[in-house]
């Protein structure tokens, strides 16, 4: 589901930019995560936020139902979406929004569609391991809201002075967690392992390169957790290691010049790429 708000401003600003950066946010975010980024790409890239589907739109149980599935939102997204597809472009998932877009690129894989010229993805580890916040769906408000680390647009003291404002963060973070167990790492495309934990191989791998954004400050992901993300594509991987933690797009100053920059720079090379037919090195690490 895209927002239409943000996409209409978006296509207004620069509606003949070379690539499309579709988005998908965090766990119990909006697309209004998103905000600010047309100004700050210009004419590099088309910002498309994506609002996720309810799931009254998607499960058959309807707003009594237990949720929504990862299979029944990708496939949901990709039909509301896909018209847009025709003309390069790029998936860019933060936290939960990286799990989103990976299955995403899976099922267009899988179908035989176009592929995004690479997929980025930042704050969440490879798809094969658990997340830190793994069934913990159910907890009581307050102590569900507490695992979130620090994000500059949720202050917990307006959460504690607004009852409703907390309820609604808490129900809509349930929803997605939720969604992310919906996928067990099992189920993820999982690799062999080996004795230490290391995947040996993936059956299936993306056939896109993918980049992945971490903060060496975030709590819920680690660098090695990051970087295993190597083992879900044969076109390449790259980590970028930034300042910040776990909202690193968005924490500071420096935190998010030096993801701007990274970000930029990618867009700059995915268009390069996308009209010589290159293929950047298997893996490396920057920071």
């Amino acid at each position: 589901m895209i927002a239409d708000t943000a996409t209409t401003s978006a296509r207004a600003e620069d509606p003949v930019a070379a690539l499309r950066l579709f988005c998908f946010h965090h766990a119990g975010g909006r697309e209004t995560a998103f905000l600010g980024w047309q100004k700050r790409l210009g004419a590099r890239a088309e910002v498309i936020p994506v609002r996720l589907p309810r799931p009254e739109d998607v499960s058959p149980e309807g707003p009594g139902g237990s949720g929504m599935s990862m299979a029944q939102v990708v496939a949901a997204i990709d039909h509301d979406i896909g018209p847009l597809l025709r003309r390069p472009f790029i998936f860019y998932g933060h936290s939960m929004g990286a799990l989103v877009a990976y299955h995403l690129t899976r099922l267009r894989q899988s179908c035989g569609r176009s592929l995004p010229e690479r997929l980025l993805v930042g704050a969440y580890p490879a798809p094969h391991l658990p997340h830190r916040l793994a069934d913990c769906a159910h907890l009581p408000d307050e102590d569900l809201l507490a695992l979130l680390p620090p994000q500059p647009a949720l202050h917990s003291h307006l959460l504690h002075q607004a009852p409703g404002l907390a309820a609604a963060a808490a129900a809509r973070l349930r929803l997605h967690l939720g969604l992310c167990d919906s996928v067990a790492p099992a189920e993820s495309n999982r690799p062999e392992c080996t004795g230490h934990g290391f995947p040996q191989r993936v059956s299936d791998p993306l056939r896109c390169p993918v980049d992945v954004f971490t903060g060496i400050s975030d709590p819920l992901v680690t660098v090695a957790e990051a970087a295993a993300w190597r083992h879900h594509t044969r076109a390449g991987c790259r980590v970028h290691r930034l300042p910040g933690g776990h909202f690193f797009t968005r924490e500071t100053p420096e935190s998010k010049a030096a993801f701007f920059n990274r970000l930029c720079a990618v867009l700059a090379k995915a268009s390069e790429w996308a009209a010589d037919g290159l293929w950047p090195a298997p893996v490396t690490v920057a920071s």
